[in-house]
């Protein structure tokens, strides 16, 4: 078994887990945010971190 294998399957999958929410915050940097649906409820994401986003009446935004 080649030795490298296992260190390559290991970077691969830090790669993915990197990956998760760059293309938000890359929208975010655009625009200046970007909606993310997750279990039902809408985040507004930013460059800098995320926050739920309410309705007008108060009450939590969801998403299907």
């Amino acid at each position: 078994m080649n030795p490298l294998k296992p260190i390559r399957i290991f970077l691969f999958v830090s790669l993915f887990f990197v990956g998760c929410g760059t293309i938000s915050r890359g929208c975010a940097k655009y625009f200046g945010y970007d909606e993310v649906c997750v279990d039902g409820v809408k985040y507004i994401q930013f460059t800098s971190g995320a926050s739920v986003k309410y309705n007008p009446d108060g009450t939590i935004a969801t998403c299907r």
